[in-house]
């Protein structure tokens, strides 16, 4: 149920989400407790002595300022904090920010976060692989599709994605342009020279940029390279599309940018060494 925050400097379209863990969940998973993306202006101020869970929160547009026990950052766009609320802890803006924050508990978080915050702090690099994890929290949340042991992993996978970091060469500005243009014209017919173009660099170039710094060694067109920089997650894609409308694998492939159910069904069969049939079928 959302419930608006009294919160100053808070804008009009944050509001926070609440989950009630089962008695389950409480005693063997990590579990959600509160989660949302809030927007606000120079005004937003948060200030508690305790509170019996752990925040992490994602930075999306301008900065966060923390501070934690002993320990303080100023999260930018691209960054988290992850913090032991049961220590004093504090974090306000200075300009309009845009962040994605859960509070969490449960499992081994304890243990990860003295383990994350005692060495390089409270303030780390994000990810495209993290924020997707994020989004998933968010989905699997909501309490039409609410999923404890989904939320669970995905909150664990979060921590193990800080706890090791991606070695992976940053994408480089050169490719940039063709990145953020698959990523929101996912679902249209984007031809590789359209990307090049966009980058002003050859086709030939372009493939090789995106083999060696997101880990795609062929391409056909956009949708190829769209599922090697992860806009979608086959596996999550296909769980998400049946729990919504019980999609087909048709509309699952025109959804996630291919330009047929073949096309899709070859390429998750090359990542995935299965047929999308045979991975719907089976339990998880």
């Amino acid at each position: 149920m959302p419930v608006k925050p009294p919160d100053k400097g808070l804008l009009l379209s944050s509001y926070v989400d609440f989950t009630i863990p089962s008695p389950f969940a409480r005693e063997h998973l990590y579990y959600l407790i509160q989660y949302r993306r809030y927007q606000c202006v120079p005004g937003y101020e948060v200030e508690r002595d305790f509170l019996d869970m752990y925040l992490c929160a994602y930075v999306r547009s301008g900065s966060l300022h923390t501070f934690c026990g002993e320990q303080s950052a100023n999260a930018t766009a691209g960054q988290l904090v992850l913090m032991d609320c049961r220590l004093p802890h504090r974090y306000y803006v200075t300009e309009p920010t845009e962040f994605l924050w859960f509070h969490f508990s449960g499992g081994e978080s304890a243990a990860y976060v003295r383990l994350l915050t005692g060495g390089t702090g409270i303030c780390f690099d994000g990810n495209h692989e993290i924020l997707q994890y994020f989004e998933q929290i968010f989905y699997y949340g909501d309490k039409q599709v609410y999923n404890e042991h989904r939320i669970s992993v995905c909150i664990q996978s979060v921590l193990c994605c800080l706890a090791v970091p991606d070695t992976k060469p940053d994408i480089p500005e050169v490719i940039r342009p063709a990145v953020e243009y698959i990523a929101e014209h996912f679902r249209e017919d984007v031809t590789l020279e359209t990307l090049a173009d966009l980058c002003h660099i050859s086709v030939t170039h372009l493939i090789r940029c995106f083999a060696r710094y997101i880990g795609f060694l062929g391409c056909e067109n956009a949708a190829d390279l769209n599922e090697s920089i992860g806009r979608r997650g086959f596996r999550d894609l296909i769980r998400v599309s049946e729990a919504i409308h019980e999609r087909n694998i048709e509309q699952i492939a025109e959804q996630s940018g291919f330009n047929s159910a073949s096309h899709f069904s070859r390429v998750f069969r090359s990542r995935e060494k299965m047929t999308p049939s045979k991975f719907r079928s089976m339990n998880f």
